[in-house]
């Protein structure tokens, strides 16, 4: 719109840095409106912002960068150190950066990587960064860079669980605690883990878990553990142990490099784009340039089936093939490699402590072959392990055999062999899903560790220890298998196993056989299982249940469940459950059985109440129920206290890492990804689980807040070492704040687009539609200036003010509209009206 086309009475400012011209006349009253201050556009002020960062389009989080003012560009740019730039993944090395002396610079991107560029979107605060690839790092997707992780901050912590269970049928009330306390200094994190039983009569017994100390060592992507705790059992037995134990940790890894998943390789001819789906699911498409790739950061699935290769050329041109994907536990992608070293004394047993050593390595040999070993040696015992896994096109096959030699003292040498078959495959023409079938054979001169050691350990006893047999087993079956129904998504699925020993002559089965799926919002499933022991025992159950929602928006569920045994007891259960109140923190459940027995005798009826509440630093739970003849009652509390530098915080129960969040004067702000948790009136909360070596969003819901404090940010993202607690300060400004209607001396309003300043210069706030202003970090009395442009000069007057007492979280001070006359005044500072402060401004 051009100036001749607008009305006598407007007044057109046209920006010369933007080109674009302003016409009033679309203003109501537009006299009264000061637009001056936008008559060139809104400059990026040096400052630090906490923008959003893309390179190359893609996130990879939120930083503090420092924006600096340049002679030869109208805005402030953002500068880099080299935190930042390895942050964003940029290949420091390669532009020859050290830690010594590269921390405090400040360069522009282009100064410090040709072809590079920043561009800055303050409206979104939004930095996308333009980086050529031979400039960056080249790592799988998910990839934190080591630097990165957190040590966290010197911490002491006791996570407790507390239990009262009483029953009148068995005449006493139990009390139950677990606990887990330790502290963190200078990376090493110790730990201690127990439980306490205290019966009616008096009598208690506690029990030490676990006690050791722990710390990562990122260069061999190892933990380091020494005391008392367990090793892991994929290629032994788990064994209780007090001594020392180094062994690689995965989740150092990206995520899409943890577990199995074959590598693609393959030929493009073209620039063209590459598609790899798993029954009908996409799992990874990107684009490729012409000649041989490979892709090696697939994510592993929970679905079973080949993957299906798509490759469409440039020229439409498409060709496909597919690569064989069934996985067991123990494999590992190509070039992989997973190990553990042990050595202490065995725990948990009666009289002895026999030294013992433990070794094991699992390698990718390709995407077909995953080969492992393992070697213990104890006193008296020596075993080893070898064995592989093959992905095949008929499924993926584990087969391993171990070699023992165990010395019993007073009795012989017993020298044996256990050997072990799995195997694992989805059938996609049947939609059979046998997801794992193993088998194990022992002979009857096998030992593992812990059978070994416990008959050791036995000959130290008086008696004869051999009247006292071990079983051991000799074999051992089991499967899972699944089955799907046509397209409603119903499933058939078959669990089972058996097993059987040397010294018993029966054998323990137990299979499981069912049926579930949906129809429209009801779901519903049926099963039958049956159990029976190595001395003959055995019982049948048929068991069948339904549920559905109480309304499409509701979070209550109606349910119902009926059983029978082969001995003839029937029992028959209806159950209500759902979660109350704004943050769906407190669950309930009601329930009313009827049961009767096999005898045909009077059937019985009870029924009984539990509830939990999800609190800011503790879950609470009770329950309730009675019958014919018993009445039972408990109550039970999970939490947390931890000690840090600001203090000691109250928390929900903890994971093994967690963060500690600091907001001054926020009290009550809401953190989003931790249910339940707000910040307390000292300003600090725990968030209690995060993922360790990957980034995490913490942010922080003002809602709730009042209008006196203002978060300059909202959220961080952080990448804390396994056990670590990092402690994120989230910057606020305090002050009060009011709404007023500013009125000049004719009694009309302070025009649209004043800026209101306070004594120092320091803008407050800005004039809105009829003369109010939303003014912030204000004193409890003082007096404010508004100032504006018209017809080039400026006008300054004064407001006076007083706060009323101050309100409680979360009241709305903005609704309180205060009318104050605006007098006639000089301008209390010589400076022009200020465009935005990069320092008044949420960073997020």
């Amino acid at each position: 719109m051009t100036q001749a086309q607008a009305a006598p009475v407007a007044k057109s400012v046209q920006s010369a840095a933007a080109g674009v011209d302003f016409d009033l006349s679309f203003m109501r009253n537009s006299a009264s409106v000061d637009l001056s201050r936008y008559a060139t556009r809104n400059l990026i002020a040096a400052g630090n912002y906490v923008p959003d960062i893309f390179v190359n389009g893609m996130s990879v989080g939120s930083a503090d960068v420092r924006f600096t003012a340049e002679a030869d560009t109208p805005d402030a740019q953002a500068c880099f150190d080299r935190a930042l730039l390895v942050q964003v993944g940029v290949d420091v090395a390669l532009l020859g950066l050290e830690k010594d002396g590269a921390s405090t610079m400040c360069l522009r991107l282009d100064q410090l990587i040709p072809d590079a560029k920043a561009t800055f979107d303050f409206a979104a605060l939004r930095l996308d960064l333009s980086i050529p690839q031979a400039s960056l790092l080249r790592h799988a997707r998910d990839y934190v860079n080591p630097e990165l992780w957190s040590q966290g901050v010197p911490m002491a912590m006791l996570d407790y669980y507390f239990d009262a269970y009483s029953n009148s049928r068995t005449g006493g009330t139990q009390l139950y605690g677990g606990l887990e306390g330790g502290f963190n200094l200078q990376g090493w994190r110790f730990r201690h883990q127990g439980s306490l039983a205290l019966s009616q009569n008096g009598q208690s017994q506690y029990q030490n878990i676990a006690t050791y100390v722990q710390r990562d060592i990122p260069t061999w992507s190892a933990q380091l553990v020494l005391g008392e705790t367990y090793t892991s059992g994929d290629l032994f037995d788990s064994t209780s142990f007090r001594g020392v134990r180094l062994y690689s940790d995965d989740r150092m890894l990206p995520n899409s490099l943890r577990g199995y998943a074959p590598v693609i390789r393959g030929v493009a001819n073209s620039n063209a784009r590459v598609s790899i789906t798993q029954n009908g699911v996409k799992l990874r498409e990107l684009s490729v340039a012409p000649g041989a790739f490979e892709i090696n950061d697939l994510y592993p699935t929970g679905y079973g089936g080949d993957l299906q290769v798509t490759i469409t050329e440039a020229d439409g041109a498409v060709r496909t093939f597919s690569v064989p994907y069934s996985a067991v536990p123990m494999a590992l992608r190509e070039g992989q490699s997973r190990y553990s070293v042990t050595a202490g004394t065995v725990r948990n047993l009666l009289n002895t402590k026999p030294f013992f050593s433990q070794a094991t390595w699992q390698y990718g040999v390709n995407s077909m072959v995953t080969g492992y070993a393992g070697l213990t040696v104890a006193e008296g015992y020596r075993s080893g392990i070898l064995g592989a896994v093959l992905n095949t096109s008929w499924g993926a096959f584990g087969l391993d055999a171990t070699q023992a030699v165990t010395q019993i003292p007073n009795d012989q040498t017993y020298t044996g062999q256990s050997y072990r078959a799995s195997y694992a495959k989805l059938f996609d023409q049947t939609g059979t899903n046998l997801s794992i079938a193993t088998y194990r054979y022992s002979t009857n001169g096998y030992f593992g560790l812990n059978d070994a050691m416990a008959a050791r350990d036995r000959t130290q006893q008086p008696g004869n220890w051999a009247m006292d047999p071990l079983y051991r087993q000799r074999s051992r079956a089991s499967i899972t298998l699944g089955q799907r129904t046509g397209d409603n998504g119903g499933n058939l699925y078959l669990t089972g196993s058996t097993v059987n020993y040397w010294d018993r002559p029966s054998s323990d089965l137990n299979f499981t056989v069912g049926y579930s799926n949906t129809y429209r919002n009801l779901s519903y499933s049926l099963s039958a299982s049956r159990q029976r022991d190595a001395f003959g025992h055995s019982d049948t159950l048929f068991y069948a249940s339904i549920s559905i929602p109480l309304g499409e928006k509701s979070s209550s569920m109606l349910s119902a469940n009926m059983s029978r045994d082969s001995s003839g007891r029937a029992r028959m259960q209806s159950n209500l459950s759902g979660s109350l109140g704004e943050d769906r923190n407190i669950f309930y459940g009601l329930n009313v059985d009827y049961n009767r027995d096999s005898s045909g005798g009077a059937a019985q009826t009870n029924g009984g109440v539990n509830a939990s509440y999800r609190a800011a630093y503790a879950d609470l739970s009770a329950s309730v129920s009675a019958g014919d003849d018993y009445q039972q009652f408990s109550v039970g509390a999970r939490g947390a206290v931890v000690a840090h530098p600001g203090g000691v915080t109250l928390s929900r129960p903890l994971s093994e890492t967690f963060a500690i969040v600091h907001a001054k004067d926020a009290e009550g702000a809401k953190i989003n990804n931790a249910p339940g948790v707000r910040i307390d009136s000292r300003g600090y909360a725990v968030v209690p689980y995060l993922t360790p070596y990957s980034m995490n969003e913490v942010s922080i819901d003002p809602k709730g807040l009042t209008t006196d404090v203002e978060l300059k940010q909202t959220s961080q993202r952080i990448a804390p070492r396994a056990g670590a607690v990092p402690l994120l300060v989230f910057e606020t400004e305090s002050g009060r704040s009011m709404v007023m209607r500013a009125l000049q001396e004719d009694q009309k309003p302070v025009p649209f687009g004043a800026v209101v300043i306070d004594s120092t210069g320091k803008e407050v706030g800005q004039v809105g539609q009829a003369g109010k202003v939303l003014a912030r970090g204000l004193d409890d009395e003082g007096k404010l200036w508004a100032r504006w442009e018209k017809g080039g000069v400026e006008t300054v007057c004064s407001l006076s003010y007083k706060l009323p007492e101050k309100a409680p979280a979360g009241d709305p001070l903005f609704l309180q509209v205060t009318e104050l006359p605006c007098i006639a005044s000089d301008d209390p500072v010589a400076e022009p009206i200020a465009t935005d402060r990069a320092s008044d401004l949420p960073r997020s």
